[in-house]
């Protein structure tokens, strides 16, 4: 299983970064269920040179109003 999701995250980082990153935040910041594998993933990810795509959650940036 981790060597599955690492391949689909870096099938998508192949087609571009913004699509990996979107993967992973598919995997493991949008549903738990996958947080088991993510410290071998991140590894996996790491070693093979994709560490661009462990990314944590999109923050939205507050625009002060006047």
């Amino acid at each position: 299983m981790i060597t599955f999701i690492a391949g689909r995250i870096e099938a998508e980082a192949d087609k571009s970064l913004e699509l990996g990153q979107a993967k992973y935040r598919a995997y493991f910041v949008n549903t738990l269920i996958y947080a088991k594998y993510k410290p071998d993933v991140d590894a996996i990810l790491n070693q093979d040179g994709y560490a661009d795509c462990i990314v944590g959650a999109v923050q939205q940036l507050e625009v002060p109003t006047e």
